[in-house]
């Protein structure tokens, strides 16, 4: 089974020069393609249901931040701290999982 992220991820922003091998995990043209690249762990089970009340609310024609928590909160999905949605927490939360 393919891992759902890569454990070699470094936790560090990388150095400025963008050329593989020289602090990046890849060397051009050589680099295993892992499914969850980016991650340094897999998603949870809150981050996979906050995904999914995203993509219905997307899908139900929302675009803006005001509508989806609108619409967050309608169906009674909670942050994870167990709170109602404001415009502010949803911008921390996508920014921290963002990371």
């Amino acid at each position: 089974m393919e891992p759902e992220f890569n454990p070699y991820l470094r936790s560090s922003p990388p150095p400025s020069v963008h050329v593989g091998g020289k602090g990046y995990i890849e060397v051009p043209g050589k680099a295993e393609n892992l499914r969850w690249q980016t991650r340094s762990a897999a998603p949870t089970e809150y981050e996979n249901a906050l995904a999914n009340a995203l993509e219905q609310a997307y899908a139900s024609g929302d675009t803006t931040a005001d509508e989806i928590v609108e619409t967050l909160n309608r169906r009674n999905f909670k942050s994870a701290s167990g709170e109602r949605w404001t415009v502010a927490n949803l911008a921390s939360e996508m920014s921290a999982l963002g990371r």
